[in-house]
């Protein structure tokens, strides 16, 4: 048997017991079926067309029991308005928002059952951004949700030199190259922290966004924390860097309509310290829990040093028109 003969043999066979898993403890029937394997394993439930919900195998390791029960517990907490909903947990028969599950190796991973974000996904649109940035600023808001997040630090100086020096394991040129943009920003004072402190999404980008009519659903708090919330701000600044097409001006300026917010100087410099915060992070979690082979990591650390470096000579897409 090949390699990914294998590999479909043991997808299938973990989507069997994760069917009869929920089936018991949930009372969720319908074909189940990989959304994405990797560090987290998500499935969905289907009964024809229709999603009952979704499945999350939490990554074997990283995320602790305490912390997956603070997410649940405060996912449930979120107060829905016209503009914010969040995507809940499912609670089992016996009363639990999550569990542990024996895969069919014999190996245990902590499983979360959520209920389907409705709508859409978000268009690139201002009036579809603006949306988003209301619904953001209505999660932000809800000072109270603090002190149910994880009990974790988003940003942290520590874990960024430590992100760098596995950066110079594969690139030195590239390791010394987003430290000195690094550098750059904290002598423009971009290192001052500015706007509100709380719980954070920690992932906010539109694949993780459902529309429906004037409401934003956010779904994906595997990486939710506490820090400066204007980092969740900035996460949709670096997405903006992806797009190849379109007026990301517009997008950007809805954006921070519906979010709120004035631009001033201080916001830029802030904003692009937040943006080379959260590329470190995204580079960290492909080190912690991915795989990647030698060309497509050069690939992803030449990126990432572009980022950086536009985030620090102020050139960011999202400020340029």
């Amino acid at each position: 048997m090949g390699r990914v003969d294998m590999e479909q043999e043991v997808r299938a066979a973990v989507e069997r017991a994760i069917s009869a898993y929920v089936a018991d403890t949930y009372g969720l029937t319908g074909s189940v079926s990989t959304v994405v394997k990797g560090a987290n394993w998500t499935f969905v439930v289907r009964d024809g067309a229709q999603d009952r919900a979704f499945i999350r195998l939490y990554r074997a390791w990283g995320r602790p029991a305490a912390d997956v029960a603070s997410e649940m517990a405060m996912l449930r907490a979120v107060e829905s308005t016209p503009a914010l909903e969040v995507s809940r947990p499912l609670i089992d028969h016996e009363e639990r928002s999550f569990s542990a599950f024996q895969l069919p190796d014999g190996t245990k991973r902590l499983l979360g059952v959520f209920a389907p974000a409705a709508g859409r996904e978000l268009a690139a649109t201002p009036a579809d951004w603006y949306r988003a940035g209301v619904a953001l600023s209505h999660l932000h808001r809800q000072t109270g949700l603090t002190k149910l997040a994880p009990n974790r630090e988003l940003l942290s100086g520590t874990r960024d030199k430590e992100t760098l020096a596995m950066i110079a394991e594969r690139s030195p040129n590239v390791a010394k190259d987003i430290s000195k943009s690094l550098d750059v920003l904290v002598g423009a004072g971009a290192n001052e922290p500015i706007g509100p402190t709380g719980l954070c999404h920690g992932d906010v980008r539109p694949m993780n966004m459902r529309v429906q009519d004037e409401r934003v659903t956010f779904f994906d708090f595997d990486d939710c924390g506490r820090g400066p919330q204007w980092l969740d701000v900035a996460a949709m600044a670096l997405w903006l860097e992806t797009i190849t097409s379109g007026d990301v001006g517009a997008l950007w300026k809805a954006f921070l309509a519906g979010y709120g917010v004035d631009v001033s100087d201080s916001f830029v410099r802030f904003v692009g310290r937040m943006v080379a915060a959260h590329q470190l992070r995204i580079l960290r979690f492909l080190f912690d829990y991915c795989e990647l082979d030698a060309a497509l990591w050069a690939d992803v650390l030449n990126r990432a040093e572009m980022v950086v470096s536009r985030a620090a000579q102020g050139r960011l897409r999202a400020f340029a028109t």
